[in-house]
């Protein structure tokens, strides 16, 4: 179901009629969608958004809903191609899924549009975790590591293939299944049109900001998602951040555990170049001989209850 009347797309009226008309034609729709949708338990909670799983009645397929409320400064966007103004993380995630579709981004099914809010219908993969509950529980080996990071850059480089500037990738909105470690990256409510110019305005994790920003305050697209993924490829093989300030972010040097391999220890460093003219591109990233070099295991069992985690879809 596209509805894709939002409220700066309709005509402007003032009169009682029209605003009954609108009022009642919004029931319809969110009838219409209950009657396609069983909406289930919570499974997370932000800010201005709550997800639930969910059931699409037709075929009994598991989805995730995500409803989030409408503020003030709620943004729309017409995307290339289009006339639509559509709420800004309907439109990216309408850009990020047409066809070919990438396995490493999660896939936008449905969404409707009400005054009070938005909801967003998503796909709901099976066993999956975020990542930093699995990293929490889980010791990440450098090969788990690269099998992970793979994907991660390819779902970054397919966003930047579609116009798409994801701009919060963290372990938080990354989904993983413990068993195969295959990624889904979600989370597109930071996200803006990717462009070649500097942007100057941020929404993400302050402490994946990268320094151009601190000192700046400008960034461009590519250098920043670069500089994230050296910040998450850290996390991963170290167990915490490099950064824990602003202050750091700008002046400070990341010490490497010693068990880390030098390949390793020099994709981190040339990620995480303060001048985002000498970090890498997407594609030196993931040419690189650490991220090359990596064993496919047929599968990875992680005892999901015995090491305390739950193997039902959390998002956050």
């Amino acid at each position: 179901m596209d509805v894709s009347q939002g409220p700066e797309s309709r005509p402007e009226g003032t009169g009682k009629r029209n605003r009954t008309e609108t009022e009642e034609n919004y029931k319809k729709m969110k009838d219409m969608f209950l009657k396609r949708y069983a909406v289930g338990r919570m499974l997370g909670r932000g800010g201005y958004a709550s997800v639930c799983a969910g059931v699409r009645k037709s075929d009994g397929k598991k989805v995730a809903l995500k409803i989030m409320s409408k503020i003030i400064n709620d943004k729309y966007i017409t995307v290339p191609g289009d006339t639509r103004r559509l709420p800004a993380e309907v439109a990216i995630l309408e850009l990020v899924c047409k066809p070919p579709r990438c396995p490493y981004v999660i896939e936008l099914l449905d969404w409707i549009e009400t005054p009070a809010g938005i909801v967003i219908v998503l796909e709901r993969p099976d066993h999956c975790v975020d990542l930093f509950d699995f990293c929490s529980r889980v010791d990440v080996t450098e090969n788990m590591a690269k099998i992970i990071m793979r994907q991660v850059i390819q779902a970054a480089r397919h966003c930047r293939a579609r116009g798409v500037f994801h701009r919060d990738i963290k372990e938080e909105n990354i989904l993983i299944n413990p068993h195969t470690l295959e990624v889904k990256l979600i989370d597109f409510g930071c996200g803006d049109l990717h462009k070649d110019t500097p942007y100057t305005e941020y929404a993400g994790t302050p402490i994946y900001f990268p320094p151009e920003w601190i000192t700046e305050r400008k960034y461009e697209a590519e250098p920043a998602t670069v500089w994230g993924l050296g910040v998450l490829l850290y996390s991963l093989l170290c167990g915490h951040r490099p950064f824990n300030s602003p202050h750091q972010i700008v002046h400070g040097l990341q010490c490497f555990p010693d068990h880390l391999s030098i390949s390793s220890c020099s994709l981190i460093n040339w990620c995480l170049q303060k001048d985002p003219k000498r970090r890498p591109t997407l594609e030196q990233v993931i040419a690189h001989r650490w991220v090359r070099h990596y064993t496919v295991a047929p599968c990875c069992r992680v005892p999901l209850v015995l090491r305390g985690m739950t193997p039902e879809l959390q998002i956050h």
